[in-house]
């Protein structure tokens, strides 16, 4: 991590200054509940964290693995599995074993999927055009008269008179 990297007590890097307090507060659980010092409790919460992370990002790459590798882009599945090996290598598990039930379950909560549909621009073009009864436009006339007639409707200020 470079100097630009937000800091906790300026010694743990963490992702955005919004953590502080999470840090901040487990932090506190762990010493005043756990009976550690004050610098273990830092060092305890700080790895609680990282862990959390790098479950998320476990999960992240494991979705991204399975989803370039389903549609045949090899260099992001490769890119992927790289990443999700040294997010679960921090875990101390072994990337090649089936993920563990942390990770699954963290894959099944993330909302955004890393892949998802998106129609073409062209699609229009090979939908086929099917007529739903009673959806069909008004003619043209019709449609004038409609118009009229909500003007006609619509509220009369004092200005109007």
């Amino acid at each position: 991590m470079d100097d630009k990297t937000p800091k906790w007590r300026n010694t743990y890097p963490v992702l955005a200054l919004e953590d502080h307090d999470l840090l901040d507060t487990n932090s506190s659980v762990k010493e005043f509940r756990g009976g550690l010092s004050k610098e273990q409790a830092e060092s305890e919460a700080h790895k609680d964290y990282l862990k959390n992370h790098a479950i998320d990002s476990a999960a992240h790459h494991l979705l991204g693995m399975r989803a370039s590798t389903a549609t045949g882009h090899e260099p992001a599945a490769k890119r992927h599995g790289q990443a999700y090996s040294l997010a679960v290598k921090h875990l101390g598990l072994n990337p090649t074993d089936t993920p563990s039930k942390e990770i699954l379950d963290r894959a099944k909560n993330i909302e955004k999927n890393p892949y998802s549909f998106k129609a073409h621009q062209a699609d229009g073009f090979f939908v086929p055009k099917v007529e739903i009864p009673g959806t069909e436009a008004p003619p043209e006339n019709k449609t004038l008269q409609l118009l009229e007639r909500l003007k006609s409707l619509r509220a009369k200020t004092p200005s109007d008179t």
